[in-house]
């Protein structure tokens, strides 16, 4: 876990504890007054943990992002269709040799048309195996880094366009 996943949890677990001592002063004071502050008080934290669990969601679908191509990476190394990661980028990702490096050590988000460029390569590379004798085996795996790059797609487009999804 990273230092900034770490420091999310604190801030959860940290507003979690007081939203559970405000109830406990909820429930062990008459005063209007003060039962208006703590709740004002309970509803801010509410606020700001929603708003932390978002940047613990989105952190984690970067995370998601870039396991996925180190992944796809991996697999084409196995089968020789990459020589490093370098020629993954370059081949499949259509970047620079050192696009999927500074997206590791930035902690950056791969674009969703990177992705997509991904995917579409996968599709075509899948296709060159359809004459081999292992082909159900590898086009199975194909199958399945096919779908959890789409997968990650659509969620990163629901994210950004929501009202696209739901009329």
């Amino acid at each position: 876990m990273g230092q900034e996943e770490t420091a999310i949890k604190e801030r959860i677990r940290a507003l979690m504890n007081r939203n559970k001592q405000i109830n406990t002063e909820l429930k062990n004071n008459d005063s209007e007054a003060k039962k208006s502050v703590l709740n004002n008080e309970k509803m801010a934290n509410n606020d700001k943990l929603r708003q932390e669990r978002s940047r613990r969601f989105r952190l984690n679908q970067d995370n998601r992002d870039t396991e996925f191509m180190k992944e796809c990476c991996q697999y084409l190394q196995r089968l020789g269709l990459v020589k490093s990661q370098h020629d993954f980028c370059v081949g499949f990702l259509n970047k620079s040799q050192h696009y999927l490096s500074v997206i590791l050590c930035e902690h950056r988000h791969p674009s969703v048309n990177i992705l997509h460029n991904l995917v579409q390569n996968l599709k075509q590379a899948q296709s060159v195996y359809d004459e081999y004798e292992f082909k159900e085996d590898i086009s199975q795996h194909f199958n399945y880094l096919i779908n959890k790059g789409s997968t990650i797609i659509n969620k990163r487009i629901y994210q950004q366009y929501p009202t696209l999804f739901f009329r």
